[in-house]
């Protein structure tokens, strides 16, 4: 009885969109890092070494 509601459903709507979602996300992410500044991008590069400096003083 599933399956033949789960193939008289048109599932093909979910794919097409899970595909637009994902697809929506990538370029998102993609742009988000292309624009990011350089400073930026120097300062998380940093932020392992800098706790650890930290630590040491104490």
């Amino acid at each position: 009885m599933i399956k033949e509601v789960l193939a008289s459903t048109d599932l093909s709507v979910w794919a097409e969109a899970s595909l637009l979602m994902f697809a929506a996300v990538f370029i998102a992410v993609t742009v988000r890092t292309l624009m990011t500044d350089r400073s930026t991008t120097d300062r998380h590069a940093n932020i392992v070494m800098a706790k650890e400096e930290e630590a040491g003083n104490d």
